[in-house]
């Protein structure tokens, strides 16, 4: 009896220590800023980003230059503060667009993540930042873009 109730035990502990279930976009943003606050933890971010996407192994000295500019941005920009999702736009369900404001001491920045799932798994399509988010909303308030100026 003790042999079966070992056997059940193991059979349990072998379906809880399996590979947890892909995670969602918002859980694969949420850990990449967690890795992103450390201090000096934005190649540990950026490298994990890119590890959803088997593809991204073959970018590999184009990783390397876009940690580098990260890097530079950050040592500008002070501490950090938090991020805010401030935009989600898609194309369907599986092709997903967020934009992050990261609150820096000095300036803000903005990340931006598109997600592709085309099959059962979130990855990393494309990640970009800058430091222009003082222009888009300037841009954004401009006359032009107001409904009743459109021409509609």
């Amino acid at each position: 009896m003790a042999f079966r109730s070992l056997l059940v035990f193991l059979a349990f502990m072998a379906v809880l220590t399996r590979a947890p279930a892909q995670s969602s976009y918002e859980q694969i943003t949420a850990k990449f800023f967690d890795l992103y606050k450390i201090q000096g933890g934005s190649d540990k971010a950026v490298d994990y980003i890119f590890s959803t996407n088997k593809y991204a192994t073959s970018i590999g000295s184009q990783l390397d230059t876009l940690k580098s500019k990260l890097n530079y941005y950050i040592s500008n920009e002070g501490q950090y503060y938090g991020y805010e999702l401030v935009a989600k736009k898609s194309a369907g369900p599986n092709f997903i667009l967020l934009t992050y404001l990261i609150r820096h001491d000095r300036n803000p920045m903005t990340f931006r993540f598109i997600f592709y799932k085309p099959g059962d798994k979130w990855q990393l399509q494309t990640f970009n930042f800058n430091d222009g988010m003082d222009d888009e909303l300037q841009d954004a308030s401009k006359a032009s873009r107001f409904k009743e100026n459109s021409g509609n």
